[in-house]
């Protein structure tokens, strides 16, 4: 699993290797589970991935890749408040700062991010690869809007104080 911390931090080695068999393709993965706000350490969600997404293997998405202690699990659920803002961060870095195929999440981007992460793409096939560039180029328009308008709101909460 391409990833890795700077420095080396060994807590957030991930407690379990990155699943393969399931029909999310995951290129951009990011061991989560010592970043999950206030279930860092004991969370199920072991990763955040970006890929191919299982509804549509044309399409992109991202997923909260949960381990239930005995197997993969690819149950919905809904998500703690944190989470959310958490997979956009990645999102927005996997789709508009990652040059050659590198994520780098400086220390503090993430909860209890102690040390700079960096998540390398996935190994996969070039089909696979180009599948996903087309999808994330595909998606690019809407979601650069849908981040201006984040960045909007918080701006404008944040100028009359609100956060």
């Amino acid at each position: 699993m391409p990833f890795n911390t700077i420095p080396r931090t060994p807590s957030v080695t991930p407690r379990h290797a990155l699943p393969q068999h399931l029909d999310h393709t995951p290129v951009f993965a990011l061991p989560y589970d010592a970043f999950d706000g206030p279930f860092a350490g004991s969370t199920d969600v072991q990763y955040l991935s970006v890929g191919l997404a299982q509804y549509d293997p044309y399409d992109a998405s991202i997923k909260t890749m949960r381990h239930t202690g005995t197997k993969w699990t690819r149950q919905a659920e809904e998500l703690p408040l944190h989470r959310p803002v958490d997979m956009t961060l990645f999102l927005a870095k996997v789709m508009f700062d990652a040059p050659g195929g590198t994520v780098d999440l400086p220390h503090g981007t993430l909860h209890n991010q102690t040390c700079d992460v960096v998540v390398t793409e996935e190994n996969r096939t070039p089909g696979e690869r180009s599948t996903f560039n087309t999808a994330l180029n595909n998606h690019r328009p809407i979601v650069l809007q849908r981040l201006n308008a984040l960045r909007d709101v918080l701006n404008d909460l944040k100028g009359r104080g609100r956060i």
